[in-house]
């Protein structure tokens, strides 16, 4: 039988506060002493080009996936924080649940203003790559804005907030912070 793997998703548009906000929950989870891992899918496929038998790279990430969940729960970690852009939760929990067998997953869907996003792109953007990550975060904003929201997903705003309200708020709604040690 397949362990429960209580799992938070965090995703949003490029620029929305994933990557941050993740690494400000995981926090007070190890200051609690909550066992975790934290993965962001970005890292999983980094290749150029793509597979030609996988342009978006979905089988690839899938399968890093499920080898890292793999390392990090024999490891010790009973629960996963995901980072991911999730434009069609349809389409993209299966192979989640897929790589994470038993994954019990709670969306955070971050959200901003464009003008917000885009500030943060120019501000983490220093290189080459601002006006591509501009004008993705843009589209996936209204791609996601138009994707009805699956069935509990939590939609969080983040513009004008501090990152550490954000945090408290996904680590209040999640409840993970009321147990420790073991999910």
């Amino acid at each position: 039988m397949v362990a429960f793997v209580p799992t938070i998703l965090i995703t949003g548009p490029v620029g929305s506060g994933k990557t941050t906000v993740a690494h400000e929950v995981s926090v007070p989870l190890e200051a609690a002493g909550i066992a975790h891992a934290l993965v962001d899918t970005d890292e999983l496929d980094r290749i150029f080009p793509p597979p030609p038998d996988d342009p978006h790279k979905t089988a690839l990430t899938e399968r890093n996936l499920a080898a890292v969940w793999e390392n990090l729960s024999a490891a010790g970690a009973p629960r996963l924080l995901l980072v991911m852009v999730a434009v069609s939760l349809e389409h993209e929990l299966p192979w989640v649940r897929a790589a994470v067998p038993g994954a019990k997953i709670t969306v955070f869907r971050l959200c901003a203003s464009e003008d917000t996003l885009l500030e943060r792109v120019r501000r983490r953007e220093v290189g080459s790559g601002e006006a591509y990550h501009s004008r993705r975060s843009v589209e996936q904003a209204r791609a996601l804005a138009r994707e009805a929201d699956g069935e509990g997903t939590i939609v969080v705003k983040t513009s004008g907030r501090r990152v550490a309200n954000i945090a408290e708020e996904v680590l209040a709604k999640c409840g993970w912070t009321r147990t420790r040690g073991q999910p």
